[in-house]
């Protein structure tokens, strides 16, 4: 089963700046996590070049850019944030409950309530993942989504312990969020797209604007009430992929869209546990029995690929066009899960 054998996620280049400015068009507004301009966007890929450089293998405020390439165009984009809350803390809500009594009357009643949680401790982040509309399908999101797990297999000492991912929070078909129209939006004065921006870059002054006792959430609009923790349908795809990879929600939910979050510790992830290194042997022409990641690990040339192979003993067989996408050799060594996972 050969499918989309040029198709491969790699580390962002140098080069790749007007490629992407061009796919960060098509996002619109609503990818808030990647500057616009070219001289901004410049200085990201630079910071992921420089965090996959560093010879000091811990995680300090990394940034790790991933291009989706396809027959050389890139058609997609994905990240991982490391030490996020390290300086300042994140601003969540967190859903929670509350018991509430009385003996006078005899009564005993159990409520939810939305309070302002922070983070103190730093976790790396997923984040920043998009398609061209015109080119998802065929597993693209997967490979994409998963790769960024893939370097965490393969380079663990450079990640937090706890991986976290934002889930977007439900959005109706003109794109307007419930929560932040009935609810979050009377603690600011500015939109939406600004506000995520601002949160993106500094979210402090969330901690200042957003009162710090807790909402009943009985007493919130029923829209609201409905949307709370609520992924977008564009997210549900992900939420699946991730929930599969050990990822599970923990009560806490975005300031703005009120979108779920989930987490996971990094050494629980299944394509992290189950990764193993093996030799590479490049085959002319072979039958291939299996089918799945296979990871050029070098910091310097990160490259991720889905594809056949054969597996015999610690050596993996793989076809030449495979062995060209990942720049690899026969007696490289690279990264499988044998599970296929």
């Amino acid at each position: 089963m050969e499918i989309g054998l040029m198709q491969v996620v790699r580390l962002v280049k140098t080069s790749d700046i007007k490629q992407l400015t061009q796919l960060i068009d098509k996002a619109g507004t609503g990818m808030t996590t990647m500057p616009k301009n070219k001289k901004e966007l410049q200085e990201r890929i630079n910071w992921s070049i420089s965090s996959a450089s560093k010879k000091r293998a811990n995680p300090n405020k990394d940034t790790y850019l991933f291009v989706l390439e396809n027959n050389k165009k890139i058609i997609g984009i994905s990240a991982i944030y490391t030490s996020i809350s390290k300086d300042k803390p994140s601003v969540f809500f967190k859903i929670g409950k509350i018991k509430l009594s009385s003996k006078t009357y005899n009564f005993k009643k159990e409520a939810e309530i939305l309070k302002l949680h922070l983070i103190h401790k730093p976790y790396s982040e997923l984040g920043t993942i998009f398609i061209d509309p015109s080119s998802r399908g065929r597993g693209r999101g997967s490979l994409l989504s998963f790769a960024r797990l893939q370097l965490i297999a393969s380079h663990q000492s450079r990640f937090d312990k706890k991986i976290l991912v934002e889930i977007r929070g439900w959005k109706d078909k003109n794109s307007k969020s419930y929560f932040w129209e009935s609810f979050s939006k009377a603690f600011f004065n500015l939109d939406f797209f600004s506000i995520d921006r601002l949160s993106y870059i500094d979210n402090h002054f969330i901690t200042e604007s957003v009162p710090k006792f807790p909402f009943m959430v009985e007493l919130l609009s029923r829209r609201v009430q409905k949307v709370l923790g609520k992924p977008h349908p564009n997210a549900m795809p992900a939420l699946s992929m991730l929930s599969k990879q050990g990822f599970k929600t923990n009560g806490l939910v975005d300031v703005l869209d009120g979108g779920p979050c989930m987490e996971v510790k990094a050494k629980s992830i299944p394509i992290v546990k189950s990764s193993k290194k093996v030799k590479v042997d490049v085959k002319r022409s072979v039958n291939f029995s299996r089918y799945g990641f296979i990871v050029n690990f070098s910091l310097e040339n990160f490259r991720v690929v889905r594809e056949s192979y054969n597996l015999i003993g610690n050596t993996i067989e793989i076809s030449q066009k495979t062995a060209k996408a990942l720049e690899i050799s026969s007696g490289d060594m690279v990264r499988i899960n044998p599970d296929n996972i």
